[in-house]
């Protein structure tokens, strides 16, 4: 039998802080983007993915894996981007199986307005409150973790 590893008393705090940081973010970036842009993370997050990827394309296998969605949920987020005229999905021509979410002209548009504020909010919470080598660390220890959880492709920027 296998003895526990308890965490001791910093640890403890560490992961309580962790925690708490992985549940508050989503929280204010959601805030943000509703009141500058009427859109919500999934949504923003669905949409940034897609405009990282070559040609602002992206299948929707490869999407719901980047956004870690279920092909359902991801259906019904790219549904409501489509609804506003900021993505379209077509067959992939080499697999008429295959879907592609692509980023529209006005997808694009949204794009270009609604990332300022969004990045600006994410410099107010997480880079003004560190010095650049410690978000220098901070990226290295997230990437040090990150790989430990496993995804079946990890965040590019």
């Amino acid at each position: 039998m296998n003895k526990t590893r308890w965490l001791n008393e910093k640890e403890t705090d560490t992961w309580l802080a962790l925690w708490a940081v992985s549940s508050w973010m989503p929280t204010r970036l959601d805030e943000q983007l509703k009141a500058d842009s009427e859109m919500n993370l999934h949504d923003y997050f669905t949409l940034a993915q897609v405009s990282l990827a070559d040609e602002g394309r992206l299948t929707m296998t490869e999407l719901a894996c980047r956004t870690q969605m279920s092909p359902s949920r991801l259906s019904h987020v790219v549904g409501r981007l489509e609804k506003r005229n900021l993505m379209q999905r077509t067959p992939d021509q080499e697999d008429r199986r295959t879907n592609i979410a692509s980023i529209t002209p006005q997808g694009w548009e949204f794009l270009d307005c609604a990332a300022p504020g969004h990045v600006e909010r994410v410099r107010e919470i997480v880079f003004d409150a560190l010095t650049a080598e410690e978000a220098e660390q901070l990226g290295s220890l997230m990437h040090k973790i990150l790989v430990k959880l496993n995804p079946p492709t990890l965040p590019r920027a």
